[in-house]
């Protein structure tokens, strides 16, 4: 998906228009990552109207702070793929929580320059096992037990 996501910005020819119908919102034409989203709408069904405003300052700031706003639609992109319209009931708000999964240091800054505390990212399946083999205390077998038998009373 990557090489697919540098070959649409390659050649500008195979860019879609941006879809902002209806929204009141002006197309991202004046942000530096529109060459980004331009390669979202194609490769996805995402779409800029399913940007929030939340969404649209996290952007901003990880192109500020790094020029990074290409490579966070990029990973919109990879983190899209596959999925549909019908898949996901709110695209403003899931669009928004893997944005926060892209530079999670990026989105507690923003938080702490609002004065609001940053909510924590979800763990996946993976990190939670992972922290609780780190969290397993060691331990011995009774060797003193009683030997299990099958359908025999332990009383």
């Amino acid at each position: 998906l990557k090489q697919r996501c540098n070959q649409v910005l390659d050649d500008p020819g195979t860019m879609a228009p941006f879809r902002a119908k209806g929204s009141g919102r002006s197309n991202p034409s004046g942000k530096d990552y529109k060459e980004g989203i331009a390669v979202l709408e194609k490769m996805t069904s995402a779409r800029f109207t399913d940007f929030d405003e939340k969404a649209i300052k996290y952007l901003d700031y990880v192109e500020e702070h790094g020029g990074r706003g290409n490579d966070a639609c990029r990973y919109l992109a990879e983190a899209l793929e596959g999925r549909n319209r019908d898949q996901v009931s709110n695209w403003k708000a899931y669009i928004y929580t893997l944005l926060r999964t892209f530079d999670q240091e990026a989105y507690k800054e923003i938080k702490a320059a609002e004065g609001r505390k940053a909510r924590s990212v979800k763990r996946t399946a993976a990190q939670t096992q992972a922290q609780e083999t780190l969290t397993l205390k060691p331990f011995s077998f009774n060797t003193a037990a009683t030997e299990f038998v099958p359908s025999l009373s332990w009383n």
